[in-house]
C-alpha cells in the first residue's frame, strides 16, 4: 500500500487513499531458450480521496512509462560494449534498433562529468569521424594513467578544441600536469592555452615512426635508382625492408640461412651490411637513425640530445635532415618521453577498436550517435587496472 499520495502529500490513514481498478499493460523481458519474453502486468491504481487524483503503484521491474524491463536494459547495455552492430543487438533481444540507440545514448549521458574533473595526465589524439564533421576528424582525450576514455569532440580544429576545454574551471585545468600527443602542433597550443601547469610528452612511438619513414624513403630511392641498371639488388631493396627499419641491435648475426637472392649462408646481419654498402648516403641515414632509435630505446636523453647535434655535422637528404629539424624543435617534449612511462599507446587502441566498430556497423552518419556507442564501449563496464610508475626511474626502482 502506498504511504501517502505522490501529488498532494496526504498520508494514508483512514482509508484516506483506496484502490481504483486496475492498469493492463505488456512488458518485454529478456528472451529465454532464445524466445522472446513478454510478462502481462497488471498494475493497481488508487485513488486519493483529499484530492480526487489517481496514481499507479510502481515496481522495481520495469520504470514509469515504460514497457521494457530494467534488466534486458542493463543486458542491451552490457551487448553494446562488445564489437557489433546495433541491429544485431536488436535481433538478439527482440527490440527496435531504436530502442537500442536509445539506451545507448541515455547510458552516455549519464558518463558526462559536466566539466568537474580532469586527471593529472591527459592524452590527446584524433580519428576518422563521420563526414558530418570538419575534415571528418574528431578529437578524443583520455585520462593517461588509467587509459578511460573521458570525452569525444565533434571537430578537432584548434580553437574548438580550446573552446571546449575553456568550459572546465581553472582550477581543474591547472590539475593538469602532463599531456601525451603525437607531433601535431594544433594540440601544443591547446596544452599552451588551457592548461596553466601542464608539460607536453611527445609520444615515442610517434618519433620512431618519423624516423623510420625517414629510412625507408632513402631506401626507396636507392631502390629505383638501381632498378634497371642493377635488378638483383633493387630486388634485394625491396624484398628485406623490414631488415633495414629494424632496430640494428635486435639484427640476429649467428643465425645462418639461406635465401634465394643471395649466395651461400647468409644472417639477418649479413644482410644488411650488403644492402647499406649499396648506397653510401643510405649507410649514413641508417647510422644516425639507429644511433637516435638507441637513445629512445633506453631512455638516454642526453644522448639522443648529443646524437641530434653530431648529425649537423654530416650530410644528408633534404627529408631526412627535416625530420631531424622537427625532433630538435620538440626536443624538449621528447625528452620527456624520455623520462617519463607515459605514452598514446592505449589511444591507438581505443581508436583501432573505433574502426572495428565503424566497420562492423557499415558506417555512421549521426556523430552523437558514434560518440554514445564509443563512450558505452568503453566506460559500461568498470575493469581494475595497473597503474604503471610515472617514470622510468620509479618503475625502476619497484622491479
Amino acid at each position: 500500500k502506498p504511504k501517502c499520495c505522490p501529488k498532494c502529500g496526504c498520508v494514508n490513514e483512514n482509508y484516506s487513499i483506496t484502490k481504483h481498478s486496475f492498469t493492463k499493460c505488456s512488458v518485454k523481458y529478456n528472451k529465454i531458450i532464445n524466445s522472446p519474453c513478454i510478462i502481462n502486468l497488471k498494475k493497481q491504481r488508487f485513488s486519493c480521496k483529499e484530492c480526487k487524483a489517481t496514481f499507479i503503484a510502481e515496481t522495481s521491474l520495469v520504470n514509469k512509462h515504460c514497457q521494457i524491463s530494467n534488466s534486458l536494459h542493463a543486458e542491451i547495455s552490457q551487448e553494446a560494449e562488445r564489437i557489433q552492430s546495433i541491429k544485431d543487438i536488436a535481433e538478439r533481444h527482440y527490440v527496435s534498433w531504436h530502442t537500442v540507440n536509445r539506451i545507448i545514448r541515455k547510458n552516455a549521458d549519464a558518463f558526462n562529468n559536466y566539466f568537474s574533473y580532469l586527471p593529472e595526465v591527459l592524452s590527446f589524439d584524433e580519428f576518422k569521424s563521420v563526414k558530418c564533421v570538419t575534415a571528418s576528424m574528431s578529437f578524443i582525450y583520455a585520462d593517461g594513467r588509467t587509459h578511460e576514455p573521458i570525452d569525444i569532440i565533434r571537430n578537432r580544429q584548434q580553437w574548438y578544441v580550446i573552446n571546449h576545454f575553456l568550459k572546465y574551471p581553472l582550477e581543474v585545468r591547472k590539475n593538469v600536469k602532463y599531456v601525451t600527443m603525437d607531433m601535431y602542433s594544433p594540440y601544443m597550443g591547446v596544452v599552451e592555452e588551457c592548461f596553466p601547469n601542464a608539460e607536453i610528452v611527445i609520444d615515442r612511438f610517434h618519433v620512431v615512426q618519423h624516423l623510420n619513414r625517414s629510412l625507408n624513403r632513402i631506401r626507396i630511392e636507392t631502390m629505383n635508382s638501381i632498378k634497371y641498371s642493377r635488378p638483383s639488388d633493387a630486388r634485394k631493396l625491396k624484398k628485406d625492408w623490414k631488415l633495414i627499419l629494424k632496430n640494428e641491435d635486435e639484427l640476429s648475426c649467428d643465425k645462418y640461412f639461406t635465401d634465394r637472392l643471395y649466395l651461400g649462408m647468409v644472417s639477418e646481419q649479413t644482410k644488411v651490411d650488403y644492402l647499406l654498402s649499396l648506397n653510401p648516403k643510405l649507410e649514413q641515414a641508417y647510422a644516425i637513425i639507429n644511433d637516435l632509435k638507441y637513445d629512445i630505446k633506453h631512455h638516454d636523453a642526453d644522448a639522443f640530445s648529443f646524437d641530434l647535434m653530431e648529425s649537423k655535422k654530416i650530410p644528408l637528404r633534404k627529408y631526412i635532415r627535416s625530420t631531424l629539424q622537427t625532433l630538435e624543435r620538440y626536443q624538449d617534449y621528447i625528452g620527456n618521453a624520455l623520462h617519463l612511462t607515459l605514452s598514446n599507446g592505449h589511444l591507438e587502441g581505443i581508436n583501432n577498436k573505433i574502426k572495428t566498430i565503424k566497420r562492423v556497423s557499415y558506417g555512421y552518419t549521426n556523430f552523437d550517435n558514434f560518440r554514445a556507442r564509443i563512450l558505452c564501449s568503453f566506460k559500461t563496464t568498470v575493469r581494475p587496472r595497473t597503474i604503471r610508475p610515472l617514470s622510468f626511474a620509479e618503475e625502476a626502482v619497484q622491479a
